[in-house]
């Protein structure tokens, strides 16, 4: 599996995709998450990272980091962001006691509610859940309501 990898490209660049597929571990791929100027990505190499930067050196601007030493990173994100790149989290989730500040979550009999207090994550979550209301929770339908009004 090797080492996990987090890269941040600035800009534009339209080749991240088979430059990182290339260095990527086949078997976990590329998680990601694309934004206007933006790109955030994690991945697992063989490659080490000085292989890694000689093999991307042609992207006009990006960050390089191996996350793989839990205990010299910290990752402060809204959950939508850890969640696109680090899938995994559910598994880890209850084991890491990770607090997504503003997304509190509770935890009922070992059940996760998400519950979000913007409309962006709102909407957000109804659409991982093919737009079932029954997904939100009473505060994230009085946000929706009153946001239509």
């Amino acid at each position: 599996m090797g080492s996990r990898y987090m890269i941040i490209i600035l800009g534009t660049y339209n080749g991240v995709s088979d430059d990182l597929n290339y260095i990527a571990d086949a078997d976990y791929g590329v998680n990601y998450v694309d934004g206007n100027g933006i790109f955030l990505g994690t991945f697992y190499s063989e490659y080490n990272t000085e292989e890694i930067y000689k093999l991307i050196v042609h992207i006009p601007a990006f960050l390089l980091f191996d996350i793989t030493d839990g205990s010299t990173n910290i990752v402060n994100l809204p959950s939508k962001y850890f969640k696109g790149l680090f899938p995994e989290y559910e598994d880890i989730m209850d084991m890491l006691d990770i607090n997504f500040g503003k997304n509190q979550t509770k935890k009922e009999k070992n059940i996760v509610i998400e519950e979000y207090d913007n409309v962006d994550d709102i909407l957000d979550k109804l659409s991982r859940n093919k737009y079932d209301r029954s997904c939100l929770t009473e505060k994230e339908i009085d946000i929706l309501d009153n946001q239509s009004n």
